[in-house]
């Protein structure tokens, strides 16, 4: 027979799920029309009250600085401290072993070396060509220059001098020195040149006078030029009023050319040498002033007269 338990446990049912309340959202106010334009006004404001703030900022902080005192500021002395690369490269074996002149006879050595300013020794990178250039084309004689570095260590400065065209007699009045100075083809003075050296040297150098002279040397030179036979005994030039030459020849003899007709005055007396050897003769003075006239006056006859018997008596 089974056996039946005394106690029995009854059975509980499960209880059925709980429903979910759905939770109710409070109702909210409706604002109202004003209310939402002055929310828009402030979102609007908003960035340009950002860019007034910065700009008020900005000004204010202007007049701090403008209203704090003048302060000097104090010179940064830069000194050299030796390591550079022109002292780099001159540690490495660059330097000038030589300084090459190349074409300036006339010109003052020691003037040029001042000018150029690089010695032996001297770094091969520290200077400038065009500063040693312009410096010595500043010199009076020097009508251009090129300076070439040819490294290790050579320098050459090659020279093209004002050539001498003729040679200016001024000053001596109203208690100014006489002076003799060398004037180019442009008549421009030759500054630094010492005119009795350039003498010795082109004998040929025509020597000129006048105040106006140097303007008008070229074309005196050019005509004379044309004729060999006169320029060859022509030694000076004087400028008359500013309007004509008289020239000097080798024996002290006086040309007179004309203010019009220069040209033809001048190859009127180198025909007159040719066919007669004028110029051969011992005269004092040719005038050719007049055009188509020729004047020759002769040195004065060294005969002196004996008074006469009638002389005595008067």
């Amino acid at each position: 027979m089974s056996r039946v338990s005394a106690t029995a446990r009854p059975v509980i049912a499960p209880a059925p799920p709980r429903a979910r309340t759905k939770k109710v959202a409070a109702p909210q106010d409706r604002l109202s029309t004003s209310k939402l334009y002055f929310r828009r006004v402030k979102r609007s404001l908003k960035p340009g009250l950002w860019v007034l703030g910065v700009a008020s900022v900005l000004i204010v902080g202007s007049e701090l600085v403008r209203s704090l005192p003048a302060i000097t500021p104090t010179p940064v002395v830069v000194r050299h401290n030796g390591f550079g690369l022109a002292e780099l490269a001159a540690d490495a074996g660059l330097r000038i072993s030589k300084v090459e002149i190349v074409g300036a006879p006339t010109t003052d050595q020691a003037a040029l070396q001042a000018a150029i300013g690089v010695q032996p020794g001297s770094p091969s990178l520290g200077f400038s060509l065009g500063a040693v250039q312009a410096r010595v084309e500043q010199l009076g004689p020097v009508q251009s220059a090129t300076v070439e570095r040819v490294l290790p260590g050579i320098l050459i400065v090659s020279v093209t001098e004002r050539g001498a065209y003729a040679i200016w007699q001024t000053g001596g009045g109203n208690g100014t020195a006489l002076r003799f100075v060398l004037i180019d083809k442009a008549g421009n003075v030759i500054a630094g040149q010492d005119a009795a050296a350039a003498k010795r040297r082109e004998p040929s150098l025509l020597l000129l006078t006048g105040a106006d002279a140097p303007q008008n040397a070229q074309t005196l030179v050019t005509e004379l030029q044309a004729v060999p036979a006169l320029a060859a005994r022509v030694t000076a030039a004087e400028r008359v009023d500013g309007l004509r030459w008289n020239l000097i020849l080798k024996d002290q003899a006086l040309v007179k050319l004309p203010a019009t007709g220069e040209q033809d005055a001048i190859n009127q007396l180198g025909a007159l040498q040719t066919s007669m050897q004028l110029l051969d003769r011992p005269v004092e003075v040719i005038d050719l002033r007049l055009a188509g006239k020729l004047v020759v006056r002769p040195y004065p006859s060294a005969t002196v007269s004996t008074p006469s018997a009638k002389d005595d008596h008067t």
